[in-house]
């Protein structure tokens, strides 16, 4: 395997476990809710309500993952 290869692995079993970690904690933290279904948002979450959604983070990661192999075999294969 080549060397960019062996990043690529690296980097994507470093972001996975990160997230794993980010969406154990965050499961974590939340409470069970008593008898309501419409409870109040926390400020925080409300004013960065995409930033704080993981799975916007795992699009955004899933994105730029692509784009770094796409860029990989369109210099590998086209020149």
């Amino acid at each position: 395997m080549s060397l960019f290869i062996n990043a690529l692995s690296i980097a994507i079993i470093v972001i996975l476990a990160v997230s794993l970690i980010f969406t154990w904690n965050l499961a974590r933290q939340q409470k069970a809710v008593e008898g309501g279904l419409d409870t109040k948002i926390a400020k925080p979450i409300q004013k960065h309500v995409y930033i704080r959604n993981p799975i916007f983070f795992s699009y955004g990661i899933f994105l730029v993952l692509l784009l770094f192999i796409v860029l990989f075999v369109a210099i590998t294969f086209f020149r």
